[in-house]
């Protein structure tokens, strides 16, 4: 009894099979900022994640309508504590600026783990600035003092 089996058959079969190849593999990449094997469960990053979460939660609620600076009611105790001038999100961390003046910005920068961007810190260096930001080593998980220079201001 010879059997043969039709193309689209074959194809669908190859697609189900490599979807839920897909699926276990994306499923075992995944770990949660409460992972207690990571430092993220605690510390600035799990006030930044938790800010974060609140604010977002605000926006899917539409309580919010843009996602600018993050108002103080969303603002989780340890942030409180930084005393902060104005918190806002780049490139999915949180940045927590505790000065601004002469058109500089100076505060903390919190890298999370989950965010697409993991900025560099450097002593004597501008080499590695981005957007503006120029990143010093702090202490803390996570963690980095920046200096932000304002935009120019272009005329016409």
């Amino acid at each position: 009894m010879n059997k043969s089996v039709s193309a689209p058959a074959t194809l669908r079969r190859m697609t189900v099979v490599f979807m839920g190849a897909l699926l276990v593999f994306l499923c075992s990449c995944m770990q949660g900022p409460a992972d207690p094997g990571s430092t993220f469960h605690k510390g600035l990053q799990r006030d930044a994640w938790r800010t974060l979460a609140a604010y977002d939660s605000a926006l899917l609620a539409h309580r919010e309508k843009y996602r600018t600076e993050i108002p103080p009611a969303y603002w989780d105790p340890g942030i409180q504590r930084l005393h902060p001038a104005k918190v806002y999100t780049h490139r999915g961390n949180l940045v927590v600026a505790q000065s601004l003046m002469d058109g500089a910005e100076h505060g903390k920068y919190i890298d999370l783990p989950v965010a697409p961007f993991h900025p560099k810190a450097a002593w004597f260096s501008h080499k590695h600035e981005v957007d503006g930001f120029v990143f010093r080593p702090a202490v803390g998980t996570g963690v980095l003092n920046y200096t932000r220079r304002a935009a120019p201001v272009c005329s016409k």
